[in-house]
This record gives structure tokens, sequence and C-alpha cells, in this order.
């Protein structure tokens, strides 16, 4: 049996659960569950999970999360081509390589970077290789 990896979920803030989600389908992600007060959304196999937060003010929200993608560009092509809003996003290298990101109604930040190794190695059972 191959050995089980960790996996860290991020869990954001949604002011209205209904368009969030109609918001992420839009951009190719999969609900895995919804029900009163939180869902379960995935992106391959990258999780994003969302709960209710009705006064959450998007202008002043910080909360975000980065996803790794195969191919960073493509999907930028692809979404700016159904017409999301693809920020350019400059950091400094030590953050990590973040081609483009995108805001979501609610003020959440999804930076988008490359995954350098898609079938990195597990880490063993006490975090370390």
């Amino acid at each position: 049996m191959p050995p089980r990896r960790a996996a860290l979920v991020p869990i954001l803030p949604s002011s209205d659960l209904e368009r969030s989600l109609a918001y992420y389908r839009y951009l190719g992600f999969d609900v895995l569950e919804h029900a009163v007060g939180y869902a379960r959304l995935s992106w391959h196999d990258a999780e994003l999970h969302l709960y209710p937060h009705p006064a959450i003010d998007s202008m002043a929200n910080s909360m975000g999360c980065y996803l790794k993608v195969p191919d960073p560009d493509a999907l930028r092509a692809t979404w700016t081509g159904d017409g999301v809003d693809c920020l350019d996003m400059p950091v400094e290298p030590h953050h990590g390589p973040t081609t483009f990101a995108i805001v979501d109604p609610d003020g959440n930040t999804l930076r988008i970077g490359p995954h350098p190794d898609p079938d990195p190695e597990p880490p063993s059972a006490t975090g370390r290789n």
C-alpha cells in the first residue's frame, strides 16, 4: 500500500454560500458536499472549504490560499477567455512563484502558481523526508 499524503485544506468565509458555489463551479471546481452552513469543493485533487460569514467585508477580507497547478499559464488563458479577472501578482521569490491571482466575490484571494513536481515523494510519518 502506498504511503498516505498529508493535506492542508483552506477554509474560507462566504457571505452567501450559494453565490460562492456558483462562482467556484464556474471556475471548474466540483462540489463534494453542500450542507447547511458548510461546503466542500475540489479542484482535481485539491480541496477548498467554505463557511458562512454573512458580515464578511469583501474589501477588508485578507483570507486566501495558494493553488498549485501543472500549467498556470494555460489555466489563466482559459479563465481569462471565460471572463474571469486574473490579476498579475508580483511577489518576492521567497514567497513562491505566483503566476496570477483571482479574487472571489467575498474578497478571498486565490494565488495560482506552478506545481514544481506533480508527484512529489510524500513526507515520512514525522513530516520530515
